[in-house]
């Protein structure tokens, strides 16, 4: 009986073992949790008073295309800079309108460069905008010149007119979406979120 009656109480000592292990916190977790330190602050924090959580799916979409078109403007700048020959022959002018080309390949590595220096390219990608109006007039002069190509120039023209409609598109969701105290593109994912954000509490961040 006295061997049936302690194996009994150590099996209740067991079990309540396991409860106490089970129980949220009791290793310290739940409490660390809420008392670390909150690093990931947006650079705008104290102006809104608010931490950045979630970024939104439209404004990751716009700083998505800005950004491929800074590249793109770099990379066409650098081939007009380098081999303004070959650039020349391929939109049909002739050796009398080439020695422009490298300054129009400088003009399009510095748009590229202030689109992918800015945390919001809406100056970078407006100005791409007056560039290609730029390329459009040096191109409508090259129809003047008898001894160059009409159709390389007129499909140079094409293929400007399509970038210039959608260096627009992308200049203009810049300036009317808010990547301030709303959104940030820079900030992690919503998908699968309903909130933006959550206010900066002293329960948030533990001096």
């Amino acid at each position: 009986m006295a061997t049936g009656t302690q194996q009994q109480q150590n099996q209740k000592t067991e079990q309540g073992s396991e409860n106490q292990a089970d129980r949220p916190g009791s290793s310290g977790q739940t409490d660390f949790e809420a008392k670390r330190r909150r690093q990931k602050l947006e650079p705008d924090s104290e102006e809104y008073g608010t931490e950045l959580k979630y970024r939104h799916s439209a404004n990751v979409g716009t700083g998505k295309l800005a950004k491929g078109l800074g590249y793109f403007s770099i990379g066409l700048g650098l081939m007009e800079l380098l081999m303004p020959a070959q650039v020349g022959e391929m939109i049909g002018v002739s050796s009398r309108y080439r020695p422009f080309i490298p300054a129009l390949g400088i003009r399009e590595i510095a748009h590229g460069v202030a689109i992918l220096s800015q945390q919001k390219p809406t100056e970078g990608v407006w100005s791409r905008v007056v560039g290609d109006g730029v390329d459009l007039a040096y191109l409508g002069a090259g129809f003047m010149g008898k001894e160059n190509s009409k159709s390389r120039l007129t499909g140079a023209t094409i293929a400007v007119l399509g970038v210039t409609a959608l260096d627009v598109m992308c200049a203009l969701a810049l300036s009317n979406e808010d990547w301030g105290a709303a959104k940030n593109p820079t900030a992690p994912t919503t998908v699968g979120q309903s909130s933006a954000r959550q206010p900066v509490t002293d329960e948030t961040i533990v001096h």
